[in-house]
This record gives structure tokens, sequence and C-alpha cells, in this order.
């Protein structure tokens, strides 16, 4: 856990500067007034609150272009509704709504705050004035009191005094941001820059002075400090598709692999590599979990389209990674008017591994892929607002990040692969209409 981590560190380290915080967005958990938890934590995965979605749209028509967050189950305003009307005894005794890192923060510094990014990843912040927005609240039968006191990414909190700690009390804690927005930090806030990350999920972000809002609802903008805003779609379903692959339909090789010492991920990119692009024209639209952007559509399951007698286990691998690039690139597209002709897309997470995922990514975006140095991304976002919070940074700006590697578009493929992503797109739109988000919102999910 975080406390053990801190020993060890302690232990190797002469001196520690302060401590930067990094943390998933859209979490939620309601506590007491003694801090004490009375509902479990839900992630952005819980999607309970989906039945609520209409009525937020309807009641609240303005709560995207307020908050920068479509309106969505994932976030911890839908969540609140939920738990407001369906169940009304937990949410009476509950005193605070708060995210997993402000619970950490409490208990790391004794405070309980909220840094103005995580805040705007709740659907509960003005995204423009960076205040909890009151007419959300009083929607919500909530006052500012019910929720932590909003502080930038750089505010110098102090480690108290902890079991096994006793020597790094008072060592300044900064509340940093969300994960997403830190890896766009560590990509370089530069104009040309694209930040792209894969893990279960994936994302794709952009730098901006102000705040962005599409006209279609298709991406979220929060907040990273100050005059930063951080404008970006998410895919719920990245690496976790493999995974579930892995798990559902390759057990025993899974076992046997683990049994031998291999990584079965490894294994399963030679596999691909053996199937041509377009997978023997076989596509997959990777729904697993339903959609975020860039159409919002929870009630979105996976596909596969064209599957024949024909199709081995390599074909269905390569199409499982293309579909999962194809919906980068479909957010990816949301972008090109706020970006350069050139843009330079620096990658992280868990997909960088892959070689040919990256290639993949390369034809699709018909850009070269530039692969950091380093594989935690959000987590040196973090060390660059600490950095910059004692002043060993100018201004966030001068950061540039090490690359690794740079993976570059080949011609041919890029042709090849501007015809799969058509076709990808005419699936969706053919398929889309079957899973309605009205069906969603009434009668629940698929499964």
């Amino acid at each position: 856990n975080l406390i053990f981590c801190l020993r060890k560190v302690s232990h190797s380290y002469r001196k520690i500067l302060g401590i930067g915080v990094s943390s998933v967005f859209h979490s939620l958990v309601g506590i007491d007034k003694k801090g004490n938890p009375l509902t479990p934590l839900y992630p952005f995965t819980d999607t309970r609150g989906k039945g609520k979605v209409g009525k937020v749209k309807k009641e609240l028509p303005d709560f995207y272009q307020k908050t920068g967050c479509p309106p969505h189950p994932l976030y911890p305003a839908i969540k609140i509704l939920w738990l407001k009307e369906d169940r009304p005894s937990i949410f009476e005794k509950i005193d605070k709504f708060i995210s997993i890192k402000s619970y950490i923060l409490h208990k790391l510094t004794g405070q309980l705050v909220e840094d103005t990014s995580v805040a705007s990843g709740s659907g509960l912040l003005n995204v423009h004035n960076l205040c909890w927005d009151e007419e959300i609240l009083e929607f919500l039968s909530l006052k500012k009191k019910n929720l932590p006191q909003v502080v930038e990414a750089t505010e110098k909190l102090s480690l108290r005094s902890l079991q096994g700690l006793e020597k790094l009390k008072g060592v300044p804690v900064y509340p940093g941001a969300g994960d997403g927005v830190l890896c766009s930090l560590a990509s370089g806030l530069k104009k040309d820059r694209v930040s792209s990350t894969v893990g279960s999920s994936g994302a794709i972000r952009i730098a901006s002075r102000k705040p962005f809002l599409d006209e279609r609802e298709r991406t979220w903008c929060y907040h990273l400090y100050r005059n930063w805003w951080i404008i970006g779609g998410a895919i719920n379903n990245g690496g976790l598709t493999l995974r579930w692959f892995k798990d559902k339909l390759y057990k025993k090789e899974a076992e046997e692999a683990q049994k031998k010492g291999q990584n079965i991920y490894e294994i399963l990119n030679k596999e691909a590599q053996k199937s041509p692009p377009g997978a023997n024209n076989l596509i997959f639209l990777p729904f697993l979990t339903g959609e975020r952007a860039p159409n919002w559509n929870p009630a979105m399951r996976a596909c596969f389209i064209g599957l024949a007698l024909r199709h081995e286990a390599k074909d269905i691998i390569r199409s499982i990674m293309e579909g999962v690039m194809c919906r980068m690139r479909a957010v990816f597209d949301v972008f090109q008017p706020l970006i350069s002709e050139r843009p330079v897309i620096i990658a992280s997470g868990g997909y960088i591994k892959s070689d040919l995922w990256l290639k993949i990514q390369a034809n699709l975006f018909n850009a070269p892929i530039n692969v950091m140095y380093e594989k935690e991304a959000a987590s040196m976002g973090a060390v660059i607002l600490a950095l910059f919070a004692q002043e060993k940074l100018k201004n966030l700006e001068e950061f540039e990040p090490k690359i690794k590697k740079k993976v570059l578009p080949e011609k041919e493929q890029v042709e090849k692969y501007s015809k799969i992503y058509e076709k990808h797109i005419d699936a969706y739109r053919r398929l889309e209409g079957y899973f309605s988000k009205k069906d969603m919102e009434t009668r629940g999910s698929y499964g």
C-alpha cells in the first residue's frame, strides 16, 4: 500500500523534497462526519447510474457546457443522483462525497481537499470558474460543505505524523492532478502535441489555454493548472480487450505460458503478426464495456463482423488490436481542427510494449508515434507539478519528454489502413442504432 511504499522510499533516499500525487479520475465514495466510508468506492467503470442520464439531460440541459463532462454514468454526479433517488437511506447519512484521491490526501495530511483537475472530472465543478456549480449541487440536494475544498494542483500540504514515517513529518505534499491530464503534461504542453495512452482503457488528449467545448459534446474538458486545460476523449476498451481474449478464449494457452515463464501478451503479439492488415477481412468493434468518446453510448456492445470458418486465433487477435486503434482514431479525428497539420503524437501506457500496436497506430493515424522513455507518464506528470511548485522548473511548458523510439507510417500500409478504417466506421454506423442509448437509460445494461 501507499504507506509501505513511502516507508521503502524513505529508507532509500537521504532526503525527500516533496510528494506529488496522481490518481484515477471519476471515483466516488460517501463518508460520514468522522471520515468513515458509508459506500463502496465507485470507480469510473461503475455504470449503476445509467438510468439517470436521461433525467440529467432533461433537467440540466447545459450540464456539458458548464462542466465539460458529457452526461454519462461514469461521472460521480450521475452516481450521486442514483444514490439520492435509489438509495435515499444511505444518501441522507453521507456528510461528504469525495474521490479516492481526497480520501488518500486526508489520510496523509489530515486535510480534506480536491484538486481542480480531479474535481473537473466529477460533473460537479464549473470548468469556467473552477468552483462547485451551485445549480448542479441544488439539483442533487447538496451544499458546498458536502464536498471537499477545491485547491490548485500545487497547493502545499504537509505530511502528518504516521507510524513508521515519523521522520517524514512535514514533508510537502502536492495534490497534483488526475492521471489523464498528467499524461498530457508529461507529453509536453506544446501546440502540436497529442498525448496517446492505452492501458486497460485508452485516450487521446491535447492541451489548451482555454476551455474548449465541442458542439456535439463528443469530448471532455478538464482543468490542469491555472490557464491550462486538457481536452480529450477516452475509450473504455483498450488493453482490457486482449485481457478478455486471454481469459475467456485463450485460457489454456495462457496457463501453459505461465508455467513456462513466458509473457502471454508477447505470444499474442507474435500470433497477430502472422495475420495481414485487416485481419483477413475481420472487423472488431471493441465495446465490451460500452462506449465513451466520441459518441458516449453506454449501450454499445462488442461485435466481430465477418467472422468465418477460415478465421484463426491470429486473425481474431489482430482484429482486436486494430479495432481498439480504430476507436482511438475516431477520437483523434474530432481534434483535427484544433491541432497542427503535422501533430507530434507522444505514446505512453502498456501498449508501447507492442511494436505491432504502435505500427498499426502510425499507419492508421498517418503520423509518427513517439514512444516516451518514461513508462509511467502520469507519475512523471505528478513529479513535474511538484518540481514546479518548488520552483525547480520556471514554467510547465519547458518540460520536454525523453523519446525512446519513433515509429513511422509506411505509405503502402497507410493506404490499406485508410480503407480498413472506413469499413470500421461503416460497421459502427450500421450497428449503433441496434444498441440504443435510450434503451440503456430506461431498461439498463445489455450485459
